[in-house]
């Protein structure tokens, strides 16, 4: 049996450490193992593609990023290959879905010391306009403070170097925020609506920036969520993030706040920019990505695929 594993240098709990650790985990199985470095936004794409032709099983290792680069991958090729992905980034918001440890590397590696005692799951393929993510794709407000936050913030700070930066960036994003928000119109329920919105996040996860908002999501189910943040919460501002920061989000409760935020599920989702092209551009997977409007204005998500992933048994008792 072969493994491929593909990692990404620059994740802030990448080390050489680390990568040796997974691969030992693999050679004490028998398994063959290649280590294949990512060098650039986009490098794991093609690295994923290669390994698909020659390897039993794919490990990529990295931030959520470099998992939406595993995902692209897959919705370019058949896969042949099972695959995993092991959370070393900052937030990790994936590591939740897959029954993995945020926060913990060791502890998630240590999941695949059995291979036996793992199952192939069905995952589901997201697709903006044809063009596949991992678990979001997000635009408006503050979403470009995940790719904009200093590598040096996230290596010393984790998470917490997010909020850092978020709170130095906040004056001189305020004008943003009061003048320019994001002019959509979607269809749901039979319903069309037209709303200016602070930002619009598509996902396929339990959380989001670290925050446990979405308890019930499910990867396998064939359906997604929708999220629309219309307006600050004003004088419940403070409640509100209260409720967010306490133990990342396990009291906040987004049917609280319906009269500022829109959130439902759906299985296809196509919403219409009146002013074209966000000003920030498009968020994928915690990494700035390039996606072309139809001709209308239009974006279309949808369930495209599925990707088989290897994953902990736990991952399904979550």
């Amino acid at each position: 049996m072969r493994a491929t594993i593909v990692y990404n240098p620059n994740a802030t709990g990448m080390s050489e450490e680390v990568l040796k650790g997974m691969s030992r985990i693999l050679i004490n199985q028998d398994i063959e193992v290649c280590e294949r470095e990512s060098k650039y936004q986009g490098h794991s794409v093609q690295l994923v593609c290669e390994a698909n032709l020659d390897s039993d099983l794919i490990v990529t290792m990295g931030g959520d990023g470099t998992l939406g680069e595993a995902f692209r991958a897959f919705g370019e090729v058949q896969q042949k290959a099972n695959y995993f992905h092991m959370s070393t980034g900052t937030a990790n918001d994936t590591a939740h879905n897959f029954g993995l440890y945020q926060g913990s590397v060791y502890s998630s590696m240590s999941l695949y010391e059995n291979l036996n005692k793992c199952m192939t799951f069905d995952v589901d393929m997201l697709t903006a306009n044809g063009i596949p993510f991992g678990y979001v794709s997000c635009c408006g407000t503050f979403t470009n403070l995940t790719y904009e936050t200093p590598k040096s913030f996230k290596k010393t700070f984790g998470k917490m170097g997010y909020y850092m930066f978020s709170g130095m960036m906040g004056l001189s994003c305020l004008p943003d925020v009061i003048h320019k928000p994001l002019k959509i119109s979607y269809e749901i329920n039979g319903e069309q609506k037209l709303t200016s919105a602070l930002t619009m996040i598509v996902s396929n996860t339990k959380t989001f920036a670290g925050f446990k908002l979405f308890p019930e999501a499910s990867i396998t189910d064939g359906i997604f969520e929708v999220t629309i943040l219309k307006s600050l919460p004003g004088a419940r501002t403070m409640r509100a993030l209260s409720e967010l920061l306490y133990k990342d989000g396990e009291r906040f409760d987004v049917s609280r706040y319906s009269k500022y935020i829109e959130s439902f599920q759906t299985d296809e989702f196509k919403v219409i920019f009146e002013n074209g092209e966000p000003r920030l551009g498009f968020n994928h997977d915690g990494d700035h990505a390039f996606v072309s409007l139809n001709d209308d204005n239009s974006l279309e998500y949808k369930i495209s695929g599925k990707v088989k992933m290897l994953l902990p048994q736990r991952a399904m008792q979550k």
